[in-house]
């Protein structure tokens, strides 16, 4: 009973509030870590073309890495599945 003493009295609209920001801050994140691997190779090809020596290789590595993290299994049952 004490405890409930210290703690300051929130209402329930912010209370929502709050909870709805770590609910879409989570979402987002979810988001950009499945959509992280197909934005390097949309944007890793047009920084090649204007890279120095050092920075072309950087960008090298970033497209291999971004190709290797790529479910290439999953994106293929997903085409099969819109296919058929």
């Amino acid at each position: 009973m004490s405890q409930n003493l210290l703690l300051p009295k929130a209402d329930s609209a912010s209370m929502r509030a709050c909870c709805l920001l770590k609910d879409v801050h989570l979402g987002f994140r979810f988001v950009r870590y499945q959509c992280f691997p197909w934005f390097v190779l949309m944007i890793a090809p047009l920084k090649l073309l204007f890279a120095s020596e050092v920075e072309r290789i950087h960008e090298q590595v970033r497209y291999l890495n971004a190709i290797a993290r790529i479910d290439f299994v999953s994106v293929y049952g997903l085409l099969n599945e819109l296919l058929w």
